[in-house]
């Protein structure tokens, strides 16, 4: 849809939700039930904007495996992760659709996301995004893995790293380390976001020890919350920051790698940060739903001091090039979700004004997936 109004797209305010909740963990089918469980308790408080942490279906791979791992235990555990993955075109988001419809909210959710190609297997760390009438709108998968992570995940091409139109407002979204790429948040501030999503697999510190990642009791080391500030400020939007929450009793008692889990940093501490840079939701830890109204006088008052892309940039001095590119079969791909998404009749009423059978459109849009 495309919005009339700018800021909120009209509204005064809207209600945001951040689910801080374990996944099933490795578990796809129960994991999406629980997120519809979730969307319906969120939406009965208010909220219109429902999100999910990083790769919550169905979780993050917390644990470490390296050339040293045995070699049962690493391929136990990456069966399960494979088949746990969720497809964008499956039941599994047709339901996740279906509960973002009945709540009449927009979901954005974090997944390992399988490729739809018969022949590709690569899993992405992907944001996805569902309307309030239960239309998937976009698909964000990560474009570089942290680290370790790029041994599961495979990099996203770029090409649907873009803020969408909602019925609430402008929407865009950045996993993880994304939000230190300064060119990448550049990128979506200049198309104008409403609402900034930061999903991590939680709140750490990369200092204290003795661990690589600690979690950050105190909200002041991890980086996260910086960079989700100064966003806000940047881009005149909200941010809503979801970090990761998961338990020891969370993770099936014969997962085969448990001893090289790092979980202690998975606390949660979720927030949701004002187009200046303050918390109207502080980080907060535990198993829970974080709530926010996000007024629309907040966005207008902070554009009236810096409009980033506005009356604040300097195109004489800067541009920003972008060179981002459909994998092989994305267009196809979408075309078909294009057409099998039409309301009922629609497919018939363009077949008629242009004079061709609604079967051979359905036979050519097949052809190309």
């Amino acid at each position: 849809m495309k919005s009339t109004r700018k800021v909120l797209n009209g509204h005064p305010a809207v209600k945001v939700a951040i689910v801080q909740t374990a996944p099933v963990f490795l578990d796809r089918e129960a994991t999406v039930a629980k997120a519809c469980a979730k969307i319906e308790e969120a939406a009965r408080e208010g909220a219109q904007i429902i999100v999910f942490s990083e790769a919550w279906v169905s979780g993050y791979p917390y644990w470490g495996e390296g050339w040293e791992s045995n070699v049962g235990h690493w391929m136990d555990v990456r069966g399960r992760f494979y088949d746990s993955t969720l497809m964008v075109d499956s039941e599994d988001t047709e339901r996740l659709c279906a509960a973002a419809a009945r709540a009449n909210a927009v979901v954005v959710l974090g997944c390992n996301e399988m490729d739809e190609r018969p022949a590709v297997h690569t899993i992405y760390n992907t944001l996805l995004f569902i309307d309030n009438h239960g239309q998937v709108i976009g698909r964000r998968r990560k474009i570089m893995p942290t680290f370790v992570e790029r041994a599961v995940w495979g990099c996203g091409d770029g090409s649907d790293m873009q803020v969408l139109e909602t019925d609430y407002g402008r929407i865009g979204g950045l996993i993880c380390g994304e939000n230190l790429m300064t060119l990448a948040r550049a990128h979506l501030i200049g198309q104008g976001e409403d609402f900034h999503v930061a999903v991590f697999p939680g709140a750490f510190a990369l200092h204290t020890g003795p661990k690589l990642e600690e979690f950050d009791a105190t909200a002041e080391s991890f980086w996260g919350y910086s960079s989700c500030r100064a966003h806000a400020f940047e881009a005149g939007a909200f941010v809503l920051a979801s970090c990761g929450y998961i338990t020891d009793g969370d993770i099936p008692r014969d997962f085969a790698l448990r001893g090289s889990l790092n979980i202690d940093y998975a606390k949660g501490g979720s927030a949701v940060y004002a187009p200046i840079g303050i918390p109207l939701a502080p980080p907060v830890a535990g198993d829970r739903i974080v709530y926010s109204d996000c007024p629309a006088q907040f966005v207008k008052i902070a554009k009236a001091v810096i409009d980033t892309v506005g009356h604040y940039a300097r195109p004489d001095l800067f541009t920003l090039g972008f060179h981002g590119r459909a994998a092989p079969g994305a267009e196809h791909a979408r075309a078909r979700r294009a057409v099998e998404s039409l309301p009922r009749g629609e497919l018939a009423r363009i077949g008629d004004r242009h004079e061709v059978e609604p079967a051979r459109i359905e036979e050519a849009v097949s052809g190309l997936a």
